[in-house]
């Protein structure tokens, strides 16, 4: 016997209004469980064990590196993982400025790494070049300066990956990054003065030095200089001293020359 299509449809909506009612009651009872037990339905069932943590934005990082750093195994229950711990603790990897922990339920975390920018180099304790981000961290090693970044001399060799530079350091590292493109160009080396005081020197190339005194002013000065070399016959330049930038002094191997240049600000 042929049944009405409508009498069919009738009969299939039924029966999924019977699954929907048989799930709400399937999903109350646990609920009514989690909460007369203090949460133990939720927190120690298998379902909400982590099985899955991904590492994102991984570029200089390995990301197993991250993983490990984390602390997270698999198993371990999802609600108590503490994301800001979990954070931290991957925050201490050299290429690492920030991590963010979230977790996905039922049984997942992922973890965004935001990397750190190498903007100078500067001499390793074994003989190869230390990658320092714009705090002064060393980031790693590298066989040689890589083209483009600003090379700090006249420092201590720098420690492994996550040590910090000195506060002389830190100052030739300001000077470096604040440095106009094409002052970096003809800059060969940027150091500590010789006198400390937290003073810094710009080697030029081919020969020469330029005094900066301490890095503030920082406009001003490289103004003074960039107009000194644009106007000024710059061969046997022993000091180029900047630390007036309204009066910068010239010295020659023969002697010294005041140079006149237009007054900056």
């Amino acid at each position: 016997m042929r049944v009405d299509p409508r009498i069919r449809r009738r009969r299939v909506e039924v029966r999924r209004q019977e699954g929907r009612r048989r799930l709400r009651v399937v999903v109350g009872v646990v609920a009514v469980l989690a909460a007369g037990t203090g949460g133990w339905a939720a927190t120690e069932s298998s379902l909400l064990d982590l099985d899955r943590l991904v590492i994102d934005g991984a570029v200089h990082t390995a990301p197993d590196e991250a993983r490990v750093a984390s602390g997270l195994r698999r198993g371990q229950a999802v609600l108590d993982i503490d994301e800001a711990t979990t954070a931290r603790a991957v925050e201490a990897l050299p290429w690492v400025e920030r991590a963010i922990v979230v977790r996905h339920w039922p049984g997942s975390v992922r973890i965004r790494l935001v990397e750190r920018e190498a903007v100078a180099v500067t001499a390793s304790e074994v003989g190869t070049s230390a990658l320092l981000d714009r705090t002064g961290r060393v980031l790693g090693w590298v066989g040689g300066p890589p083209p483009g970044l600003p090379v700090l001399t006249g420092l201590p060799p720098a420690g492994p990956a996550g040590a910090a530079l000195s506060s002389d350091g830190v100052a030739a590292l300001s000077v470096a990054v604040a440095l106009p493109a094409e002052l970096r160009a003809r800059t060969v080396g940027v150091a500590p003065a010789s006198g400390g005081r937290g003073e810094v020197e710009l080697r030029l190339s081919p020969e020469g030095m330029v005094r900066l005194g301490t890095p503030q002013d920082l406009d001003r000065k490289f103004d003074a200089v960039r107009a000194v070399l644009a106007q000024v016959d710059v061969r046997n330049l022993a000091v180029l001293d900047v630390r007036r930038p309204d009066s910068p002094v010239l010295t020659r191997r023969e002697g010294p020359t005041k140079v006149s240049t237009p007054r900056v600000g």
